[in-house]
C-alpha cells in the first residue's frame, strides 16, 4: 500500500470504521507521529505508518 495516495487510504480507512483526529489529516501534521482508532489504538511516525498498522492488524 506504498502507492497508494494518502486520501485513498484515508478513504479505506474510515470506511471501515476507522477514526482518525482532525488535526492529523493537516497537511502539516501528515508527516508527524499519529494515532487512529480501529477497534484499538494504533501509532505511527507518520498517518500513513499508524493507517497501514491499524488495517494490517484487523
Amino acid at each position: 500500500m506504498a502507492n497508494v495516495p494518502i486520501e485513498e487510504l484515508v478513504a479505506e480507512f474510515l470506511k471501515k470504521g476507522g477514526r482518525i483526529n482532525k488535526y492529523y489529516l493537516s497537511d502539516l501534521s501528515r508527516s508527524r507521529p499519529s494515532l487512529v482508532y480501529l477497534r484499538g489504538w494504533y501509532g505511527g511516525a507518520n498517518i500513513r505508518i499508524a493507517i497501514n498498522k491499524a488495517l494490517s492488524a484487523q
